[in-house]
């Protein structure tokens, strides 16, 4: 589970940061995933990364991180690709009707895959307050 970063309101308007665990695969890499609840009552995801190395890097037959929300009772969603860049840094934002979910990163084969390949390398826990 990830670490609530006090000195956000669970308000509309007050953003909330969650650090990222990450795996054995990649210890150096650091992820935080920012939640704002919006006027429309959707919720905005921002997932940055750093010192994350290419996927190749990590795990074999990889070409790219894709970044999934799975709602607590429900199945994992593909929202995007987190491209890295030379800097070994990257983000992905969009927004979701979600308020209680997983933030995943997996390497995979394919930017299109529709299930996480298990090949984990960030995830964390986010609870938006209603």
């Amino acid at each position: 589970m990830g670490a609530l970063s006090f000195g956000a309101c669970g308000t509309m308007g007050h953003e909330q940061t969650w650090t990222m665990n990450t795996t054995e695969m990649i210890p150096s890499a650091i992820g935080k995933v920012k939640v704002k609840g919006e006027k429309d009552g959707n919720t905005r995801v921002k997932v940055e990364v750093s010192h994350l190395a290419p996927p190749a890097a990590v795990f074999d037959q990889t070409s790219t991180y894709v970044v999934w929300l799975k709602p607590e009772a429900g199945t994992a969603q593909n929202v995007g690709v987190l491209a890295i860049n030379k800097d070994l840094k990257g983000s992905l934002e969009t927004q979701t009707a979600f308020k209680d979910f997983q933030v995943l990163v997996t390497a995979e084969m394919d930017p299109n895959v529709t299930s996480p390949s298990g090949r984990s390398v960030m995830n964390t826990s986010v609870v938006v307050p209603t």
